[in-house]
């Protein structure tokens, strides 16, 4: 490619000509091989050092058509008077904090380049009047972006987002919004169709209806720490027929190669609509905490004793119940979830109930070794009448069945102890909804055969699948039906009884936590199941949603898990309440965050 060092320019003086055009001049022909990436000589690699070099007084720079990869961090500082800047047909990745110095910048157009993401320092260009980021790989904005003081007319079209920041709906100077070509959830796609009016309307009245001010917004992100094992494999950003792609498929059609091993939960290409970051942040924030805080107490006493507003870890009072807990510790259901994501990495993502009846066993009894318990911890009556069977670890269906059989249509046998610990099994071979609904069966049948139980438990990891692959739009309300609905089909054949199915579907039709309170031979297991659709119907965020959930009480740990699960896999981790996930116990955090990234190396997440 071409030679940087034959672009030399003097800096502009007063009184001479104050743009600095290093562009491109295409003809048709050289267009369509350029955006073929089949790139001339004479594109420029980088910058000339003479504009690096030296202060200069241009107003207009137009670097358009070549092919710089970067953005130098002292381009503000070299040419601090730009107005207009055009890096249009490049291949950019990124732009440099730096860029909010550019002060008097009115007019950036960088589409055409490969940006995930624009720096926050953009809140900085008070007086940017025109962005044009479109046919990028853009996968959120700024959160504060429509409070930029002058920003009018914004083009975001073919990118990589999926929700536009609610702070447009606020803005009183834009008047131009492009949006198209974007796998956008939020608003729906529907109305990105309708064009920029339809846009602004929709984020308006939102803003209006949600009391979305021009305040700063607090900064929510929360980062996984990430360790990689293993390269990963999977990634929605490859064009479809590029050697990786090829490659990836052929590793995922095969069994016995080397990356197979390492990776033996790779998916397939088109397994998820979702980027593979995205598929990433929905599997880490699957799990809760702060159920615990109400459990087995009535609504009065809920109100007695915390104030939904501030409700956090220390707030927990100590009684004869709680006690057991310290502050930000999980607690049986999510320990049931890490025995089975155990016996998942073990077990190269095989759900196998032998091994899970072995550590349930183990755990039962003793705890978590690795985490200096000491002693087992209160598991429900059903738990604790298996894992003492003599028969139980050769095998446990029959165990359990032959337990169900003895007590028929006693209240020992009415508890959901299983359902939480089977939400992990909606994420290995989530593609493969047969396969999740059988996993999530035998696992739960470990201990409780009722098939209220199993369905319930079926469906929660149903649920936990389709979100993952991510064709429904969960904004949607009829999307949102439709993804029920083709879970409960799935759980409903697990259900001979009619008197069962009937109980199934009115549970799954629940919009609000009312149900978790009634006191009726409603088989417990399907409360939780009830109380996490319900979070997703009601469309609130993940903290108001589970506030309100655990202030109903009742069995609240268990419910809360679940609809937490099915919330955060929803938002993602990084959109979770930061202070519920700063306030874990760091030593059961490392442990987790262990395991996870074993689990997320097997599945060749990035």
């Amino acid at each position: 490619m071409g030679n940087t060092e034959a672009h030399d320019f003097d800096p502009a003086k007063n009184g001479r000509n104050r743009e600095l055009d290093l562009s491109r001049k295409v003809t048709y022909k050289q267009f369509q091989r350029h955006i073929k990436r089949e790139y001339s000589e004479a594109c420029m690699l980088e910058l000339p050092w003479s504009v690096r070099d030296a202060v200069s007084l241009y107003e207009r720079m137009d670097v358009s058509f070549n092919c710089l990869t970067e953005v130098p961090v002292e381009l503000p500082l070299r040419l601090p008077h730009l107005e207009y800047i055009n890096m249009s047909h490049n291949q950019l990745t990124s732009l440099p904090e730096s860029f909010g110095l550019l002060i008097h910048l009115h007019t950036i157009i960088v589409n055409n380049n490969r940006l995930t993401s624009l720096p926050n320092s953009f809140m900085r260009l008070m007086k940017l009047k025109k962005l044009d980021v479109s046919h990028n790989a853009l996968r959120s904005l700024p959160d504060d972006l429509g409070k930029m003081e002058s920003l009018s007319k914004l083009n975001i079209q073919s990118n990589k987002l999926k929700t536009l920041p609610a702070s447009l709906g606020v803005s009183p100077v834009l008047t131009v919004i492009l949006a198209k070509d974007n796998p956008i959830k939020w608003p729906p796609s529907e109305v990105c169709k309708n064009g920029s009016d339809a846009v602004l309307d929709f984020l308006r009245d939102y803003s209006a209806n949600h009391k979305v001010t021009d305040k700063p917004l607090p900064f929510r992100t929360n980062v996984f720490p990430r360790v990689r094992g293993n390269q990963s494999l999977y990634s929605a950003m490859e064009p479809p027929r590029s050697p990786l792609v090829q490659y990836m498929q052929a590793q995922t059609d095969t069994s016995n190669t080397p990356s197979r091993v390492k990776t033996p939960l790779l998916p397939p290409i088109d397994a998820s609509a979702d980027d593979a970051h995205v598929l990433r942040d929905k599997i880490v924030a699957i799990g809760d905490a702060i159920g615990i805080a109400t459990e087995n107490m009535d609504v009065d006493e809920c109100r007695f004793y915390y104030d939904p507003v501030t409700l956090s870890y220390s707030d927990i009072i100590r009684d004869s119940h709680r006690v057991s807990w310290r502050p930000g510790d999980w607690t049986v259901d999510f320990d049931q979830l890490a025995l089975v994501l155990e016996s998942l990495i073990c077990w190269a993502g095989v759900a196998d109930e032998l091994d899970f009846a072995k550590s349930l066993q183990e755990w039962s009894s003793n705890g978590f070794k690795d985490l200096g318990d000491r002693d087992g911890f209160y598991v429900c009556d059903v738990i604790s009448q298996v894992v003492k069977d003599d028969n139980f670890l050769q095998d446990p269906h029959l165990v359990a069945r032959q337990l169900l059989e003895a007590s028929e249509n006693a209240e020992t046998n009415n508890d959901n102890g299983a359902v939480a610990r089977c939400m992990i099994l909606g994420v290995p071979q989530f593609h493969k909804l047969n396969e999740v609904a059988e996993n999530a069966a035998r696992i739960c049948k470990a201990t409780h055969a009722d098939p209220r139980c199993v369905a319930s438990s079926v469906m929660v990891a149903v649920v936990i699948a389709l979100m993952l692959q991510g064709r429904h739009d969960l904004t949607d309300g009829s999307q949102l039906e439709a993804m029920i609905s083709a879970a409960r089909d799935v759980a409903i054949s697990y259900l001979t009884d009619k008197a069962h199915q009937k109980e199934l579907q009115r549970h799954t039709t629940c919009s609000d936590f009312n149900i978790v309170k009634e006191d009726d031979r409603t088989h417990e297991a399907m409360k939780p199941l009830a109380a996490g659709l319900a979070a997703l119907r009601m469309n609130t965020d993940f903290r108001s949603s589970i506030t309100q959930l655990v202030m109903q009480g009742a069995d609240s740990n268990v419910n809360a898990c679940v609809a937490g699960a099915l919330l955060g896999c929803r938002v993602g981790y990084s959109l979770l309440p930061p202070v519920w996930v700063s306030g874990l116990r760091e030593k059961q955090v490392a442990w987790l965050n262990s395991k996870t990234n074993l689990f997320l190396d097997m599945m060749g997440l990035p």
